[in-house]
C-alpha cells in the first residue's frame, strides 16, 4: 500500500546521455525526491504555541525551528545535517532579508532554492519552499536566472556528485551545497542585480512595447527587441547596471548613434540607440547611474526617444519585466 510522504523518498536514477547546459553526472546518482504537495505547510512564521496547545497538536513553525537550530549544531560539528522540507505562502514580509532573517538562513539559501534573482524583489504573496538548512541550491536545468547561470559557470568543473545532496523538487534538480555560501563576486552580482531606470523617472513615457509592432517606417509587423522611452530632445540617459562600453557607433542608419554596454563579463548587456550625443568613450568602465548620453532622434526615429534593450545571453529580453517602470 502506499505510503503518504511527507519527507523525503529516495530514490536511484539512471542517466544516459550529458547535456553541455547541465551539471555532470556520474554513472548512478541517489536523489532524494520532493513533492511539494506533501510536506507540511507553515500558514505563519510566529509561534503560535497556545493555539496548538488547545488543539492538541504540535505548531508547525515551532518544530521547523528546533529543526533548523539541530541542523546549525551538526554542522558546527561537522556532521551531516538531516534536512527537511516546509512550504510557506508569504503574506508576512516584504523583502527577502526580512523572510530569511526569521527563518534563521541566508538570502541566498531562499533564493538559490526559488530562484530568485533581485533580492529587493516584492515577494508579498510568494510561495517559497524552505529547508531546514543553510546552503546553496545549484539549479541544474536548462532555464536559469543570471544569478544561476553565474553559479553553474562557477561550480560545473567542480566534483559534485559523491560530496555533494542531490534533490529532484517537483521535477527540478538541484546540487544542494550545505552551509555553503555566495563568494564575494558572486554576492556583489547578487545584491546589484536590480537595474536602475535608464532615464528618471516622469521623464519619459513608453511610447512602444517590446514584441510584434507595426514599423512605423516600413509598415510591416515586425518584433520589437526593446521599448521606446519619449523624451525631451537632451534628456539625460543613464547606465542601468555597472558594466564597460563595449559598442559605441556613431551615425547608424538605423539606430543612430548608440551605445551597447556590457554587464557581469558578458552575461547580460544593455542598449541605448537613436541619442544625440554620448558621453562615454569605446571600453570604458561605466558605474550604475552614470550619464552616457543624452535622448535624440538619430538614425530611423520619428521622434525624440530612447531606443532601449537588454539582452540575457544574447537573447532579448523585456524590459518592463526587469525595471521597475
Amino acid at each position: 500500500m502506499k505510503k503518504k510522504l511527507f519527507s523525503v523518498l529516495l530514490v536511484t536514477i539512471f542517466f544516459f546521455s550529458i547535456y553541455s547546459d547541465n551539471f555532470d553526472f556520474e554513472n548512478t546518482v541517489s536523489v532524494s525526491v520532493i513533492n511539494t504537495k506533501e510536506i507540511p505547510q507553515l500558514e505563519t512564521l510566529t509561534r503560535q504555541t497556545k493555539k496548538y496547545k488547545e488543539l492538541k497538536l504540535t505548531d508547525p513553525y515551532e518544530t521547523f525551528s528546533k529543526e533548523i537550530e539541530e541542523n546549525y549544531k551538526l554542522l558546527a560539528s561537522k556532521k551531516t545535517p538531516n534536512i527537511n522540507f516546509y512550504l510557506y505562502k508569504n503574506t508576512e514580509f516584504k523583502t527577502l532579508l526580512q523572510l530569511a532573517a526569521r527563518c534563521n538562513l541566508t538570502q541566498e539559501t531562499l533564493a538559490t532554492l526559488n530562484s530568485i534573482e533581485n533580492p529587493s524583489e516584492n515577494i508579498i504573496g510568494k510561495t517559497f519552499i524552505i529547508p531546514t538548512c543553510p546552503g546553496l541550491f545549484l539549479r541544474n536545468s536548462a532555464k536559469k536566472n543570471n544569478l544561476e547561470i553565474l553559479l553553474f559557470e562557477n561550480y560545473q568543473f567542480e566534483t559534485l556528485t559523491k560530496k555533494r545532496i542531490w534533490y529532484n523538487i517537483d521535477n527540478v534538480e538541484f546540487i544542494f551545497l550545505p552551509n555553503q555560501k555566495l563568494s564575494p563576486t558572486e554576492r556583489a552580482y547578487f545584491l546589484d542585480c536590480e537595474l536602475q531606470l535608464p532615464i528618471e523617472k516622469d521623464s519619459f513615457w513608453i511610447s512602444s512595447d517590446f514584441g510584434k509592432r507595426t514599423n512605423p517606417f516600413s509598415g510591416e509587423i515586425k518584433n520589437h527587441k526593446g521599448i521606446d522611452l519619449a523624451a525631451k530632445e537632451g534628456t539625460p540617459v543613464y547606465a542601468v547596471k555597472d558594466g564597460h562600453v563595449a559598442v559605441k557607433v556613431n551615425e547608424d542608419d538605423v539606430f543612430g548613434n548608440y551605445l551597447i554596454l556590457s554587464h557581469d563579463k558578458g552575461k547580460m548587456t544593455s542598449v541605448y540607440a537613436h541619442l544625440s550625443k554620448m558621453a562615454v568613450e569605446q571600453n570604458e568602465i561605466i558605474k550604475k547611474g552614470a550619464l552616457i548620453g543624452f535622448v535624440g532622434k538619430t538614425g530611423m526615429a520619428t521622434g525624440s526617444h530612447l531606443h532601449f534593450e537588454i539582452r540575457t545571453g544574447g537573447k532579448a529580453q523585456d524590459p518592463q519585466k526587469m525595471l521597475k517602470f
